[in-house]
């Protein structure tokens, strides 16, 4: 408990850092601007949306499982919530995209090796070390809620996510 109570800390110290912009570039062409900020991110194309970055891969037996269950809790709330996927295996192609859209991922997804800057960022930011899948949780305002390293269950979840509806 110790350990977890000094990594949130010393996120907490790190987002206290200089505003930082990124424009993510999805799989489909499109983009997402996210600013990284003093208490989290702020994402142009999502406001007041509770935010999960969901770092992945597409042959992590876990992150394959994850999938539909993220594409489940992405349609169920989709009025408040917004998954945002970033692959970090091997360069993610149009083929292996629409493979993981019909596994359920309906949510937008960008890959490492078009957006490398900011997985760095965030690695450096949180001392992630690449394991996945990795989850970064922020509420409405953009204010950092906490992480999951490892495959979540559903209802472990939506119990996050109806935690943060509640701040």
């Amino acid at each position: 408990m110790k350990k977890i109570v000094i990594f949130l800390m010393a996120i907490s110290l790190v987002f206290a850092s200089e505003a930082k912009n990124f424009v993510l570039n999805e799989i489909t062409g499109k983009k997402i601007h996210i600013e990284i900020n003093k208490s989290g991110v702020k994402v142009k194309e999502f406001p007041k949306k509770i935010i999960i970055l969901d770092f992945f891969g597409k042959n992590c037996p876990p992150c394959r499982a994850e999938m539909p269950i993220l594409g489940e809790i992405q349609s169920k709330y989709k009025k408040d919530l917004q998954i945002i996927g970033v692959h970090v295996q091997e360069p993610l192609t149009i083929k292996d995209y629409s493979i993981i859209k019909n596994r359920g991922v309906n949510f937008p997804v960008v890959d490492y090796m078009q957006n490398q800057d900011f997985v760095e960022y965030i690695s450096n930011l949180t001392g992630w070390q690449g394991m996945i899948p990795y989850m970064l949780f922020f509420d409405k305002n953009g204010t950092y809620e906490g992480y999951h390293l490892g495959m979540m269950e559903e209802e472990t979840l939506e119990k996050i996510i109806e935690k943060i509806k509640k701040r």
